[in-house]
């Protein structure tokens, strides 16, 4: 059985992606998940030439802003720029705000059809944490991302050595789909040319807007999709939140002189 058929009208899906400083990643992610995506736009700056660059190099939309990074004295205010990516999207289709740390499985598109999507609905998913770029080429020696997700007996796989990221779910508040992979359908966020659902814009930087976007819906109408499980690159060990308010952890890829040029870039 083909596990990889991609039907492109059965669900139509437009992402968005924030990317200031993190092209490395996107350069990375890119050729895997646009075989899955119907239309992309990355948001980022005027200024970071390299991400505008990976979107030339792929045939990514790429969506120029200034006024959000910092506006009116806030930090990096992510919700600002991935409200202005929405934006710019088409109505009846669905919509995915992912980040350009994330690896969409192979046979993604394949599991949406089976999953009986509900128009109402937000989704989300889990995702294996891959902490350094040699982790990384751990993981691809695995055949994971070849389709190695599903072991004996239908059973879920996760590679061994690798942890899964945390689920935002709470005692008051139930689970949350977060800002790493959230889907829903143009219906819901928008009527009659109206944002009824704009992606939170006030928090600040790139902490806790997500987790207001996904409680914009009701705690039955908030879902996580169990058989779909994607990859979250990290350049290095750090603290939670290291990026929250601008990129500064390290390129990722392999050690060579290419790291001082890129921490000049990243800090300009």
């Amino acid at each position: 059985m083909d596990m990889n058929p991609i039907t492109p009208h059965a669900h139509y899906i437009e992402a968005v992606t924030v990317c200031v400083g993190c092209h490395d990643f996107l350069d990375v992610v890119a050729p895997f998940n646009i075989p899955h995506i119907d239309r992309w736009i990355i948001v980022t700056e005027e200024k970071d030439l390299q991400t505008r660059e990976v979107c030339r190099k792929y045939g990514l939309e790429c969506l120029l802003s200034d006024d959000a990074k910092y506006h009116n004295g806030d930090g990096f205010n992510k919700g600002r720029l991935v409200e202005r990516g929405l934006q710019h999207t088409s109505a009846g289709g669905w919509r995915l705000h992912i980040d350009s740390d994330i690896v969409l499985p192979v046979h993604f598109r394949y599991l949406l059809q089976r999953a009986s999507l509900q128009e109402d609905t937000i989704y989300g998913v889990d995702r294996i944490m891959v902490k350094t770029y040699d982790d990384w080429l751990r993981l691809l020696s695995t055949g994971y991302l070849k389709g190695g997700q599903y072991g004996y007996s239908h059973a879920i796989h996760f590679p061994p050595g690798f942890t899964l990221g945390t689920r935002w779910a709470g005692a008051t508040t139930g689970y949350v789909p977060i800002g790493f992979f959230q889907l829903w359908h143009s219906t819901q966020d928008e009527w009659r040319g109206m944002r009824i659902k704009p992606y939170p814009i006030r928090h600040g930087d790139a902490c806790r807007s997500d987790v207001q976007h996904g409680l914009q819906w009701d705690r039955s109408k908030r879902e996580i999709l169990p058989e779909v499980v994607v990859v979250h690159l990290e350049s290095e060990l750090t603290a939670k939140g290291a990026n929250w308010n601008g990129r500064i952890t390290k390129r990722f890829g392999p050690p060579g002189p290419a790291d001082e040029t890129y921490a000049k870039s990243v800090g300009s």
